[in-house]
């Protein structure tokens, strides 16, 4: 063989190489396929933000409910009407809540304290809604002196 030969034999394998290894565009189906996946995991992202905040909402309402019913003299009704204003200030956050107040009797016939659950609906992506319960508890505030312990 001569050499001129040689070089354009080796010249078609470094051509045809060139031509199989080429990655041009490779870039555009890579992003295709990828850019799916990064805005659903965005948007879990926000749905999952959307789900906590909406849990912080109800505990919060469920504290101040709680709070407020288990304060010294506090009148009946006052831990629900906390806990309503406070999620009616709160605005969309939480959904068709309910308020439930229940007293806690721990070894004596009268309540010892007050336990406030908060449940609802928070929003979601296209429509969704998840359900949500928080609860919160609270000793009640009494006035007692040294010959009642």
């Amino acid at each position: 063989m001569t050499s001129a030969r040689v070089r354009r034999l080796g010249g078609r394998r470094l051509h045809s190489r060139r031509r199989l290894t080429g990655d041009r565009g490779s870039t555009n189906i890579e992003m295709a396929i990828l850019f799916p996946v990064f805005v659903m995991l965005i948007l879990l992202g926000v749905q999952l933000a959307m789900i906590f905040y909406g849990r912080t909402v109800a505990l919060a309402a469920a504290q101040q409910g709680a709070a407020a019913e288990a304060a010294y003299g506090a009148p009946d009704g006052a831990g629900r009407t906390q806990a309503s204003t406070y999620l009616t200030r709160m605005g969309d956050v939480l959904n068709d809540w309910e308020i439930t107040v229940t007293p806690v009797a721990e070894g004596s016939p009268e309540p010892t304290a007050v336990r406030v659950t908060v449940t609802g609906t928070t929003l979601g992506w296209l429509g969704m809604r998840f359900q949500i319960s928080q609860t919160a508890y609270s000793p009640i505030e009494q006035f007692t002196t040294e010959d009642d312990s």
